[in-house]
């Protein structure tokens, strides 16, 4: 993956031979990612236009979230689960601290335990109301500055209270069985070891993400290659990370997953990509469902698409970005009749 403005070059992919030597040099170990148990996405303020944050990424129980400026961090990505709680890491809820069920009780996170004080409704009026409490998802004080507090208060139909949300119902729009093996030397560095990591939460995000909005099925073969320049992905299943830790991240890791599902990789590609633009009529329809647009455009080259392609970092500016890339993923698969 490189930066790349406005419209991506070809990138490099490298045939499966060249990772032959990476495979056989060390031990393997897989690291398998189920299926998402809930959808996934950012939780935006309509008034504030920022999202739902937990301050500086923390992880302590009794954090209070607050409004921020919307990113690409795990601290913004939520997981509504199937049993309605708001769940983010993959093992902290979103919670009326204390059990609390009156107005100003604070909005934390804390150990998903199961009580109803971290269970959740997201419902049609934009509104997030907690179960227990039957009060709604609130910045304090009508704010919409960073560093807005999240309290429980009584619905009121102010904006302060309306949230978008690409979490939407609770469980997964689709099942997908990606997992992926990470290839390992037998004996690491601490250069290795770092980077092994890195591109284990980074996997992680992203096969969660992909087996929650796209019904493929792939195991994928990762390797960490100091020769590689940024990443780089094949059909085959063949990723591989370079040493610049700047792409061991959410961003990087989906865009290299899409070439394994077949974006620049799979034979039929080319032929539904004329003049730079797609014109698969279900990758064209996903695109104007998530922009709303009826006009909208899906602009490629032999190997990328855009908008949506993740080819670069400001292609991905919140959670959101990374639905819509599963989305349209999804759909330029069906055209291609994957």
């Amino acid at each position: 993956m490189e930066n790349r403005v406005p419209r991506p070059p070809p990138r490099w992919l490298r045939p499966v031979a060249a990772l032959a030597g990476a495979l056989l040099a060390g031990s393997i170990t897989v690291a398998v990612a189920s299926p998402a148990a809930a959808a996934i996405g950012a939780v935006r303020g309509v008034a504030s236009g920022r999202c739902l944050d937990v301050p500086g990424a923390k992880t302590t129980n009794g954090v209070q979230v607050n409004l921020w400026t919307c990113g690409t961090a795990s601290n913004q990505e939520w997981n509504y689960t199937s049993s309605k709680q708001l769940m983010v890491y993959g093992n902290k809820c979103l919670d009326a601290l204390n059990g609390g069920t009156t107005s100003s009780t604070q909005v934390v996170i804390w150990d998903c335990n199961g009580q109803t004080n971290q269970q959740w409704n997201i419902n049609s009026n934009g509104t997030i109301t907690g179960v227990a409490s039957g009060l709604c998802l609130d910045a304090a004080a009508e704010g919409t500055a960073n560093g807005t507090l999240i309290q429980l208060w009584a619905c009121n139909g102010g904006s302060n209270q309306n949230w978008k949300s690409t979490v939407g119902s609770a469980g997964c729009p689709a099942t997908g069985h990606i997992t992926y093996t990470l290839t390992r030397a037998s004996a690491p560095t601490a250069d290795q070891t770092d980077a092994y990591a890195q591109i284990t939460a980074a996997m992680d995000l992203a096969v969660a993400e992909y087996n929650c909005y796209v019904g493929a099925t792939k195991a994928l073969t990762v390797s960490y290659n100091t020769g590689v320049a940024t990443a780089d992905g094949s059909y085959s299943g063949a990723i591989r990370f370079g040493s610049n830790r700047v792409f061991m991240k959410q961003v990087t890791a989906q865009h290299e997953i899409a070439h394994t599902l077949g974006v620049g990789t799979y034979s039929s590609w080319s032929s539904f990509m004329t003049n730079g633009q797609w014109t698969g009529a279900k990758g064209i329809a996903a695109l104007r469902s998530v922009t709303g647009d009826a006009a909208a455009v899906l602009h490629g080259d032999t190997q990328h698409f855009w908008p949506y392609g993740l080819n670069q970092d400001s292609e991905a500016t919140s959670a959101d970005d990374f639905v819509a890339n599963c989305k349209i993923v999804a759909a330029m698969r069906a055209d291609m009749g994957l």
